[in-house]
């Protein structure tokens, strides 16, 4: 069966960087981060998402929390969305993972044919985002 890309959102790579909260704690730098915003809009995956932090702190476990801001980045914030991923880096502070959402999930949260503000942010044990992307408007076909 023959796929087609989504013609309205087309994938994106985000930096994820360090935030200033967590600079001032100690964190470090990253050496790369990056979030890859794929959306796929087939009938079996809507879209993936991939993950990449190299150079985040040692033998820690990263929450993969979405903030969502109404229509655009410029709106106000909506809410925050625990996607159920956790990276847990490695000794060199290095953790890859992905998400996988299928269009069931999309229909179950009414998401289809709305707009967002998206930040993507990874939230250490103390409920802290220490590394995030900026904010991208997303169009949920």
């Amino acid at each position: 069966m023959p796929v087609a890309a989504d013609q309205t959102n087309h994938t994106e790579r985000l930096p994820v960087t360090l935030t200033a909260d967590r600079a001032a704690a100690g964190y470090p730098d990253l050496r790369a981060g990056q979030v890859v915003n794929i959306h796929a809009q087939g009938p079996v995956v809507f879209a993936i998402e991939d993950y990449l932090l190299a150079g985040a702190r040692p033998s820690t476990a990263y929450a993969v929390v979405l903030d969502f801001y109404i229509g655009s980045c410029a709106g106000d914030f909506q809410f925050p969305f625990a996607n159920g991923v956790t990276l847990t880096t490695d000794r060199q502070g290095d953790a890859h993972g992905q998400a996988r959402i299928t269009p069931a999930e999309v229909a179950a949260f009414g998401l289809h044919d709305t707009d967002w503000g998206i930040v993507w942010t990874f939230v250490d044990p103390e409920g802290v985002a220490v590394y995030a992307t900026a904010c991208t408007d997303v169009h949920i076909d």
